[in-house]
């Protein structure tokens, strides 16, 4: 009787150990596959426009979501992209730096980038008619894209907020004062995403680019742009990730 009960347990001990083992297996390979799948967001933008400006992430921790994309930093202290992994500060002067690890983003949107769908622009075209060219080739407007485009920016007008002081103003009042450079003929890439009207408030409906030249000699909030030899660059994104801090 003793042996039938202990063979009864080990069997039980066997079966939970080997479904507590494929489970962690699972769980470990669908983070794996999900990771370059999902959208990691700080904030909603919504909130980030009505004056919280306070970082409370840092962006060694942000890396740990994403190698591509836009954001901001502690007190609205300039632009951020991010682009193959490294993170750039766009400040007021429009002089590129890149961000120390221990910095602190009050928003940011990040994913790990590989091109979903790719098209490759000869002649010239300004950022409506690239926006016309992107939104034909998605599969989808209801869903979420990353963006990237690359090539010879003919104009490119891009923006810089200083940093701001308590009690913070809003976004409308931030942008009065901020540092608008005009750039011409720079090899550069645009990096950011696209949000369908549906998710209008939790971040910004629509195009939102961010701009690093080549050299790192300029960069900021993409407003308007020409571009010629272009390769653009579309990564559906399947999972989002909003952390409210």
């Amino acid at each position: 009787m003793k042996i039938k009960w202990l063979f009864v347990v080990s069997l039980i001990l066997l079966t939970v150990f080997s479904s507590s083992t494929f489970y962690l297996l699972w769980s470990t390979q669908q983070n794996e596959v999900s990771d370059t799948e999902t959208l990691f967001q700080l904030e909603a933008f919504n909130t980030l426009c009505a004056g919280n400006y306070d970082g409370c992430l840092t962006y060694e921790e942000l890396a740990e979501h994403g190698d591509f994309g836009i954001g901001a930093f502690d007190k609205m202290d300039g632009e951020m992209i991010a682009l193959n992994g490294i993170f750039y500060q766009i400040p007021i002067d429009g002089n590129p730096r890149q961000v120390e690890p221990s910095m602190t983003t009050p928003y940011a949107t990040v994913t790990f980038f590989e091109a979903d769908e790719t098209q490759t622009l000869t002649n010239p075209a300004n950022y409506s008619e690239v926006q016309t060219i992107i939104q034909n080739v998605m599969p989808s407007e209801n869903a979420i894209y990353a963006i990237k485009i690359s090539g010879n920016f003919l104009y490119a007008k891009t923006r810089s907020v200083p940093p701001q002081v308590k009690p913070y103003p809003t976004i409308e009042d931030v942008v009065k004062n901020q540092s608008v450079f005009d750039l011409n003929n720079v090899s550069a890439t645009a990096v950011g995403f696209w949000f369908p009207n549906s998710m209008d408030g939790v971040d910004y409906a629509g195009f939102h680019l961010h701009l690093i030249t080549d050299d790192g000699s300029a960069g900021g909030h993409l407003l308007e742009f020409t571009i010629e030899n272009a390769t653009i660059e579309l990564d559906q994104t399947k999972n989002f990730n909003l952390v409210l801090p």
